[in-house]
C-alpha cells in the first residue's frame, strides 16, 4: 500500500509492516509520477533484472522487505517496478464504494506510465477465452505468479476476494516427459529451437505426443537453462527437419509443470498439457523413468474428480 498525504509518503506491507526505509527510489517514483495531493494505493513490487528487464518472482523482493542495512547496495542489485492495479483514496474522497471500472480509470488519469519505475498494472477487458488465456500466458512468461479476474462492476473490499475477484495461477502438477521434436523461432530467438514437443511413454512402447513447451526457458544462460544451450544439446539427436520443424531422437529429458491436462486430438497421446512450463533439465533420469500415458490417463481422472468434489 501506498500512502501520501502532501509531502509525506509512506509504504507499507499488506500486514501494514512499514517498509518505507527499504524503498527509497518508490517514494522518489510517487512523487514524480503520480498527481494527487493524498491518496492511498493498492500496488505490488515486481522485481526485474537490470541488464535483461526480466521480472523476477516474489522471492526476490522479499529479500528487499526482510534487509534493514545496506539498503542502497541491494536497491541497486534487484531494482523493483511499482505496479499499481487499485486506488482506496483520493484527494479527500474514499474511493471504496466505487465501481472497479471507475477506480482503474481515475489511476490510469493519475499515473504517469513510466516501465521500470511505475505504472498502472497491465490489463485487459475482454469476454473473449483466447485473448484472456493470451493475456495469462504472457503474465506466466514474464514470471508473474497468475492473473486476476476482477468484477468491473465491484465495490473495494478490503481482505476479501469473494465474489469481486479471482486469483487464477498454475497449480503445482509436474511431470518428467522426453523431447521429442522441436520448432525454430523467428525474430530476435532465430537459430534456436524454442518450442519444444514433450511426449511421455507408450504403453506399447514408443513415445506419445502430449504437448509443446516454450515457457520457462531463458534467452542467456547466466538466468537458467536457455534456448541456445537446450539447441546445442538437442542438435546431435535430430534425424529429420521439415521447414522449421525437426524431429529429434527421444534422449533429452525435461521436467515441466502444468495447469491441468485436457484431452486432445491435436496429440497423438490424446491429451494436452495446458500452461506448460520448463522447469528443469533431468540428466539424472533414464526414458524408463519418464511419465506413461497411463500415469497421464490417471492425472486426468484424478483432477476430473477433484473438479466434481473439490
Amino acid at each position: 500500500l501506498i500512502h501520501k498525504i502532501g509531502e509525506n509518503i509512506s509504504l507499507f506491507t499488506r500486514s501494514l509492516e512499514n517498509v518505507t526505509n527499504q524503498f527509497p527510489e518508490v517514494v522518489g517514483y510517487v512523487q514524480k509520477y503520480v498527481k494527487g495531493n493524498s491518496f492511498i494505493l493498492d500496488s505490488e513490487a515486481v522485481g526485474f533484472d537490470k541488464k535483461t528487464k526480466e521480472y523476477k518472482s516474489f522471492q526476490k523482493i522479499s529479500q528487499r522487505i526482510r534487509r534493514k542495512y545496506n539498503i542502497e547496495k541491494l536497491q541497486k542489485e534487484l531494482p523493483v517496478e511499482i505496479n499499481v492495479f487499485d486506488i482506496l483514496y483520493y484527494n479527500g474522497k474514499s474511493q471504496l464504494d466505487e465501481a472497479f471500472e471507475k477506480r482503474t480509470k481515475i489511476l490510469r488519469k493519475i499515473i504517469t506510465k513510466t516501465p521500470y519505475k511505475l505504472i498502472p498494472s497491465k490489463q485487459i477487458i475482454t469476454s473473449s477465452e483466447a485473448k484472456a488465456q493470451e493475456f495469462y500466458k504472457k503474465a506466466l512468461e514474464d514470471n508473474q505468479e497468475g492473473v486476476m479476474l476482477k468484477n468491473l462492476k465491484a465495490e473495494y473490499k478490503p481482505g476479501r476476494r469473494v465474489g469481486h475477484m479471482l486469483k487464477i495461477k498454475p497449480e503445482e502438477r509436474d511431470l518428467d516427459l522426453v523431447i521429442t521434436g522441436a520448432e525454430y523461432g523467428t525474430g530476435k530467438r532465430k537459430g534456436w529451437l524454442s518450442s519444444f514437443i514433450l511426449s511421455c511413454r507408450g504403453d506399447k512402447g514408443g513415445y506419445l505426443e502430449i504437448g509443446k513447451v516454450g515457457t520457462g526457458i531463458k534467452e542467456k544462460t547466466e538466468q537458467g537453462i536457455s534456448f541456445d544451450e537446450l539447441t546445442k544439446k538437442l542438435s546431435p539427436y535430430i534425424f529429420k527437419e521439415k521447414g522449421k520443424n525437426v524431429f529429434i531422437t527421444p534422449k533429452i529429458i525435461v521436467s515441466v509443470t502444468y495447469q491441468e491436462i485436457q484431452k486432445s486430438p491435436n496429440y497423438e497421446s490424446g491429451f494436452a498439457l495446458r500452461f506448460p512450463r520448463f522447469t528443469a533439465l533431468r540428466p539424472d533420469k533414464g526414458l524408463k523413468d519418464i511419465a506413461t500415458i497411463k500415469e497421464v490417463q490417471e492425472d486426468f481422472q484424478n483432477q476430473k474428480r477433484n473438479y466434481k468434489y473439490g
